[in-house]
């Protein structure tokens, strides 16, 4: 009995004591802050720092903010040299000169042994916990061994070494002056951006989402000179880069995958500065690292990334300004887009549906990041739209807002498409129409209220994301003046709506479809039954894919047609509600397989915009081979330039004829940007792994002569 209540009174005991040591955690923050950062290690979210990492973070006095890692659990983001004084970056200088120097160079700009340091894609980033890593525990298969330094030298060697990532001196911790001065972004500018033609300043041009320019030096007649200006190489190891440039005077700001920002002079390719951003070692990303570019306002530019960041940047400097999390990458949630800048704010949208992430649109300061406003596009349980899902099913039903929008500078409207519902083709546990997914959205941008809305795809069972970019344009249709939005839908169906009350217009289809038995009165498609897919499949058109996709049209004023990159291809789609989670996380219901031996015909069409009716195409042969179209620019001298594959091709506006092409060598997926330098334009496109940037010769000037 008494070994017994000896026993009893010892566990009592250590109940207590651990009890008591629970309360003092929670209650004393930097016990806290250890408590949590020693679990995260024991439970595997802390696999890129050591034990003796950790034990060197829990020591008092070292500088480090545990608060933050605690918070983010994320070493690369979290923790940043705590040896940055005057006298630490001396020390690291004359470290780098006497250790390092005889690979790397002085001043880290290469020698006979080793790569230059102030312009280099380090393979395990750039942050300074990354170059403490680099530094200690080398570069496996390579020359760049690790350095037993003492801890405090190391971290003075990391503060060394961002400087000259940052383009800045390192002779006592001085600054240069910045190779830069970019003229600060106006609203007015962005406004009226279709006027500043020498300059692309956001995603699609303009507001509008035209895509085009008013250039004309290079035009119809003359393309056929058009030839590489500069090429600019990135080194990530991603095949096909996304990106659209941005152009500010003399400077490109591009961006590479994952999440890195360059500066370029744009009359050269030279890199002037660069941003890196290290992002987890796991993130879910249904279709890669991409990057589709930045925006310009003020002196920031605008990045969202991987990890579902928003970030502001100096544009003379590439330094943050501000970082705010925008949602939880461990959630699906992701960031692919170029944001939107409107007067003092930016917006985003976020990818993430295939994981069953909440779709949403967001609205920051642009001078602070403080959020303004969100939108869901996935409506909470009793809100508007709620009802159109079966159950709870909405809470993980996507509705993803992953491609840029456009604006009305005059009614103080946003247009944002928004994406397919989760999961992507089982649909009997989200019965309804699940809005707002597979529509268009028209949002108040001062308020981030739901003006109207348009589907185009009800309880869509196909992934026929609705998140091609809205174009807005002003025309006359049946007699009157109409402010209108102009789409061409993946699910190959072109649309015309009222853009002041979302009212349907017109509809017709762009591509073969078999899937709806056309379009009533009001838009809604006529399903047919054998479009729903079963665990046997079900054939139709558009496939998968779509009759377009996230490629960038375009958009003439003068000829009023919108030119149009299209697939004409089938798919299988196979439902099953025991569809497991795939190994990349995705829930989809099921499977969708292209028709076997069918070539697909890749083309860009002509459509009549207040018509629907396709004025002119240019396809080539089927091709078996997995092939995308890139996004597609048109120009005032009636010329539309877009990638088909490898090749960059430049058509007539007016007739669809090729008149130029040239082989990049790489998938071209993005599309064309022009500007205007010293009074001749420029093309510039990514394709592969780099920038490329075209003109005509310069003209031959006549030698002069003495008479």
């Amino acid at each position: 009995m008494r070994h017994g209540r000896a026993l009893r009174l010892f566990l009592v005991a250590i109940a207590l004591v651990l009890l008591l040591g629970a309360v003092a955690v929670a209650l004393v923050p930097p016990l806290r802050f250890r408590a949590i950062i020693v679990f995260d290690k024991v439970a595997g979210r802390l696999d890129d720092a050591g034990w003796s990492d950790i034990g060197w973070m829990l020591s008092r006095g070292n500088g480090v903010d545990l608060r933050k890692l605690a918070q983010t659990r994320n070493p690369y983001e979290a923790i940043e040299s705590p040896r940055r004084s005057h006298n630490d970056i001396e020390a690291g200088t004359r470290m780098f000169r006497e250790q390092c120097a005889s690979c790397h160079g002085d001043e880290a700009r290469g020698g006979p042994g080793g790569p230059a340091l102030n312009d280099h894609v380090y393979r395990q980033g750039h942050s300074d916990w990354a170059l403490y890593r680099t530094i200690t525990i080398g570069i496996p298969r390579s020359a760049m061994v690790g350095r037993n330094l003492p801890r405090d030298d190391v971290w003075r060697l990391v503060s060394y070494l961002k400087l000259v990532l940052a383009g800045q001196k390192t002779e006592a911790g001085g600054s240069a002056e910045p190779r830069l001065s970019i003229a600060p972004v106006t609203a007015a500018e962005l406004q009226h951006a279709e006027d500043v033609p020498g300059a692309w300043l956001m995603y699609s041009g303009s507001y509008a989402g035209h895509r085009h320019s008013r250039l004309r030096e290079i035009n119809r007649e003359n393309v056929s000179q058009l030839r590489v200006e500069w090429s600019r190489q990135f080194s990530t190891p991603v095949e096909r880069v996304e990106t659209s440039p941005i152009v500010r005077g003399s400077t490109m700001f591009v961006t590479e995958p994952p999440n890195r920002v360059l500066a370029l002079d744009a009359s050269s390719g030279e890199v002037l500065w660069t941003y890196s951003r290290d992002l987890p070692s796991q993130l879910l990303l249904c279709c890669g690292p991409v990057n589709r570019g930045v925006t310009l306002m003020g002196n920031k530019v605008f990045l969202g990334t991987l990890d579902a960041h928003m970030v502001a940047l100096d544009a003379d400097t590439g330094k943050v300004i501000w970082d705010v999390p925008v949602a939880e990458p461990s959630k699906g949630y992701s960031i692919t887009s170029a944001p939107l800048a409107i007067d003092d704010m930016v917006v985003t949208g976020v990818a993430g549906g295939e994981y069953g992430a909440r779709g949403f649109i967001d609205a920051y300061d642009a001078a602070t990041g403080k959020l303004r406003w969100r939108y869901y596009t996935a409506p909470g349980a009793g809100q508007p739209g709620s009802e159109t899902w079966k159950g709870n099913s909405i809470a993980a039903g996507g509705a993803p807002t992953w491609l840029t929008g456009s604006f009305d500078p005059e009614s103080r409207v946003l247009y944002w498409g928004v994406g397919n519902p989760s999961p992507n083709f089982y649909g009997e546990n989200r019965e309804g129409d699940n809005l707002y997914s597979n529509s268009i959205v028209a949002i108040d941008a001062d308020t981030g209220k739901l003006r109207w809305y348009f589907q185009f795809t009800p309880h869509d069972l196909h992934d026929w994301d609705s998140v091609q970019i809205p174009v807005l344009v002003d025309a006359k249709l049946e007699g009157s003046n109409r402010k209108l939005v102009a789409w061409a839908n993946r699910n190959g169906f072109y649309y015309l709506l009222d853009r002041t009350t979302g009212k349907f217009l017109l509809g017709a289809p762009f591509v073969k479809q078999t899937w709806a038995d056309g379009l009533d009165a009001s838009g809604r498609p006529r399903v047919r039954p054998e479009a729903i897919p079963t665990p046997q499949g079900s054939l139709l058109y558009p496939g998968v894919g779509g009759g377009t996709n996230w490629w960038s049209p375009s958009y003439d004023p003068q000829l009023q047609l919108m030119f149009v990159p299209t697939i004409d291809k089938g798919g299988i789609f196979y439902a099953s509600a025991n569809e497991p989670v795939d190994p990349i996380g995705e829930t989809l219901g099921g499977v969708a397989t292209p028709v076997p031996n069918e070539g697909a015909i890749l083309a860009v069409k002509a459509i009549e915009v207040t018509t629907g009716k396709i004025r002119w195409q240019h396809a080539g042969p089927p091709r078996k081979i997995r092939m995308e179209m890139g996004g597609v620019m048109s120009t005032a001298g009636q010329l539309v330039l877009g990638g088909d594959g490898e090749l960059l091709l430049a058509l007539d506006a007016r007739t669809g004829e090729e008149l130029w092409r040239f082989n990049a060598g790489g998938q071209i997926a993005a599309a064309p940007v022009s500007y205007e330098l010293a009074g001749r334009q420029y093309i510039a496109i990514a394709a592969g792994r780099s920038i490329l940037a075209f003109a005509l010769p310069k003209p031959v000037s006549s030698p002069s002569h003495k008479h």
